[in-house]
């Protein structure tokens, strides 16, 4: 090798060195690209962006923030700013909400089963920033019935085998898996696209996630399910079979849990949906009325005089 090219290849190996310095630390390829201040500014002026500079990268990159352990930037900025762009704003088209969601239901499916951790919080918020499409999509439709049914199968999914039940975590914020996922069933549950094939899988799925959390809820969970199941039974073709058949069956569990001697464990799942069934007729009881929900006021209505 003569003078010359050896030259040349330590001057190459000089400017490759100097670059890499310029350009600092690598970035791991799941890190923000951009800092804390940088979203607490953009925070403080409402997540607006000029006219022109695409929304879609900061958005997927916000997806990022979701599984902070820091509650500022996964509850506050990472909710807020997706919020603002796909449902308040509407500042994506549905190629990128296409874009967006493939990774959301990445993060919702991730490590889904797992025992308690800091997973939960992707898991969670993405399912929640799900909930945020699904509503955007009731206002502009850009699903199909293919993509609207595989969604409402990562809900369910979630809803039944999410083993992090967690509501408040101490020093992180909410975790709060079960309440973000009814808001996502809420919303599909609102949607044109349901059958009433669907109607009694969310009914089913509420139902089984009661039975299966292996105690009462105490952050509101069963309100937000209660809100799920009240979207299904004020549609026009809302189908009262599933809430019959549910609130027959907890009757019967109900008269089976006081047996002596008495079970704490077997009373908590029946108390769970107790309580949320509650939340239901509270969420019922506005004076509107159709086939469907009068059936299902009146399934209500018998279990009360059931278990009361």
């Amino acid at each position: 090798m003569s003078r010359a090219v050896r030259a040349r290849i330590h001057l190459a190996r000089g400017v490759l060195v100097a670059l890499t310095l310029l350009a600092g630390p690598s970035v791991a390829a799941d890190a923000p690209l951009h800092d804390r201040a940088y979203w607490v500014a953009l925070r403080g002026h409402g997540y607006q962006l000029p006219a022109g500079q695409p929304v879609l990268p900061l958005a997927l990159e916000v997806t990022r923030l979701l599984g902070s352990p820091d509650p500022e930037l996964r509850d506050t900025i990472g909710y807020e700013a997706l919020a603002t762009w796909v449902y308040q704003d509407q500042r994506l088209g549905c190629a990128e909400l296409a874009r967006l969601r493939e990774t959301l239901v990445a993060g919702a499916r991730g490590s889904l089963g797992e025992p308690e951790g800091d997973g939960l919080f992707l898991r969670s918020f993405s399912t929640l920033a799900l909930s945020v499409l699904a509503a955007a999509d009731l206002k502009r439709p850009c699903l199909g019935a293919d993509t609207f049914s595989g969604l409402l199968d990562v809900g369910l999914d979630a809803l039944g085998r999410e083993r992090d039940l967690r509501g408040w975590v101490p020093g992180k914020g909410w975790g709060h898996a079960t309440a973000h996922t009814a808001d996502l069933l809420k919303f599909l549950g609102r949607s044109p696209q349901l059958t009433r094939a669907q109607q009694a899988r969310i009914v089913e799925g509420v139902a089984a996630r009661l039975r299966s959390a292996g105690h009462v809820f105490v952050w509101g969970e069963d309100a937000r399910l209660a809100a799920a199941l009240a979207a299904v039974a004020r549609r026009a073709d809302a189908d009262p079979a599933p809430f019959d058949a549910w609130t027959r069956q907890l009757a019967a569990e109900h008269t089976a849990a006081w047996q002596d001697p008495f079970e704490p464990a077997r009373y908590a799942p029946v108390r769970a949906a107790l309580n949320a069934l509650a939340e239901l007729g509270a969420e019922l009881d506005d004076g509107t009325t159709s086939p469907g929900t009068d059936a299902i006021r009146a399934s209500l209505r018998v279990l009360r005089t059931a278990t009361g």
